[in-house]
């Protein structure tokens, strides 16, 4: 009996054991179980939210009722890459004032002070806010997380979307190495030209702040001369900001000195120190960044010595994402990086009278050739975001 009572018993703890087993797991799967639904809803809720914004968005262009484009810049007559956002805003006023209302706020060129301009005109309602540059980038990845419905797009910088909710931000980034190779090919054809100050191969480029940016015009610049002669030298030099046109105009003056004759600058406003340089030297050229440089600066004594200017078209890339927008909210790719090029005619050269007087027209063909080698992906121009310092040097000094 004492032995069947023990058999009993052991079975009765075996099967509580299972039992209990049984019971921690069903908890455990329950819990799991539970889980994996309460993310579903959170995600479901996030997306239900996004489209309910969508969704008004389209409202209000149904209603008629104009949405509200806020663009924020330092200053709109830089005669560059700032003036081209200012004139994208304008172009949408223009062809598209039925559908926005276009409000421009020049922040000035004291940074400090730009963030309080993001935060006004978020507080005054507008349901896209636009910037521009490096600087803003912070601006960027926490302004918009405090306004979930307004929409915010930064030209020219992405952002870092690990940081925290930003599906309401659009970095915005250009193919600028395409438009610097097309000015490399102009600069090695004219260095060798009966119009070059001297017989050296040497072609200058001042930047304003040493940044994947700039340095991405670089790359593009340093592969497009050695494509058309590798014997070329290329000077560099950076001012540090884009403001200070004195010291730009030093750096140029130091790069003739020592052979340039054609200058590449990618400088914002402080490139213009530079096209002075070039215009008080008989020979020396150069090239115009983000406008048309020539065409800006119409009138006065510096346009001649504009050979061409390397595009960053901001106009043309603000007004297909504003237009996009009014007809489809959804169409436009926010919460993540934009990439515009050669194919968005967001990127390029000016081809004119001017360049084809500087470098003839046998060459204008060989550079209009060498664009359409990069549009058919025969020529591939590298990207400086994906090269280290070292290997930015490399191709720089073409070794």
């Amino acid at each position: 009996m004492k032995n069947g009572f023990k058999k009993v018993s052991a079975m009765a703890l075996a099967v509580a054991m299972i039992l209990s087993m049984t019971a921690c797991g069903g908890s455990k799967q329950a819990e799991t179980t539970a889980a994996a639904t309460k993310a579903a809803e959170t995600t479901a809720a996030a997306k239900a939210e996004e489209t309910k914004a969508a969704e008004t968005e389209a409202a209000k262009a149904a209603d008629g009722e104009k949405l509200k484009l806020t663009l924020c810049i330092g200053r709109k007559n830089d005669l560059s890459f700032q003036q081209s956002a200012y004139e994208g805003a304008m172009r949408v006023q223009d062809e598209l004032g039925d559908k926005y209302e276009v409000n421009v706020v020049e922040m000035g060129d004291d940074t400090t002070k730009w963030q309080a301009a993001f935060y006004d005109a978020a507080d005054s309602g507008a349901d896209i806010i636009v910037g521009t540059g490096f600087q803003n980038k912070e601006n960027f990845e926490t302004i918009p997380q405090e306004y979930p419905d307004t929409k915010f797009i930064l030209f020219d910088q992405d952002v870092d979307y690990s940081v925290g909710d930003l599906e309401n931000v659009m970095g915005v980034l250009f193919d600028s190495n395409q438009s610097g190779f097309l000015a490399g090919a102009v600069a090695a054809y004219y260095t060798v030209s009966e119009n070059a100050a001297n017989p050296d191969k040497t072609v200058g480029f001042v930047g304003g702040v040493e940044s994947t940016t700039i340095n991405n015009f670089l790359v593009g610049f340093a592969e497009g001369m050695h494509y058309v002669d590798p014997e070329t030298k290329l000077l560099t030099a950076f001012v540090g900001d884009f403001m200070d046109t004195a010291k730009a105009k030093d750096l140029a003056n130091a790069q003739i000195s020592e052979g340039a004759d054609i200058i590449f600058q990618v400088a914002g406003g402080a490139g213009n120190g530079v096209i002075e340089a070039a215009a008080e030297k008989d020979g020396v050229m150069a090239i115009g960044v983000d406008s048309d440089q020539y065409k800006t600066l119409e009138g006065t004594n510096l346009q001649s010595s504009v050979i061409t200017s390397s595009l960053k078209r901001l106009d043309n890339a603000l007004f297909k994402i504003c237009s996009d927008y009014a007809k489809d909210p959804a169409s436009v790719a926010f919460g993540e990086t934009a990439t515009y090029g050669l194919e968005d005619d967001a990127v390029g050269i000016v081809f004119n009278d001017n360049l084809t007087k500087s470098i003839g027209e046998e060459n204008v063909a060989k550079v209009e050739e060498i664009l359409s080698k990069i549009q058919s992906g025969e020529i591939v121009v590298s990207e400086a975001a994906k090269l280290s310092a070292d290997e930015i040097a490399a191709i720089v000094n073409n070794k």
